[in-house]
């Protein structure tokens, strides 16, 4: 995958889009790589979150 359609699945994986979405928007990408990058973001986003003990009220 080129570094330019790496970050394009980083940026929607950033913006909340679910795995599966991803691999369907990106038919033509590996599996595999789609999967490590969003991988990759949520553990990088849960780490900011518990760095920053951000919570929600959702009510």
């Amino acid at each position: 995958m080129k570094e330019q359609d790496r970050r394009a699945v980083e940026g929607m994986a950033r913006s909340g889009m679910e795995l599966e979405v991803l691999l369907g928007c990106f038919p033509s990408f590996p599996k595999e790589e789609v999967t490590d990058v969003y991988c990759n973001i949520h553990l990088l986003l849960n780490d900011y979150r518990e760095d920053t003990q951000l919570s929600r009220n959702c009510s």
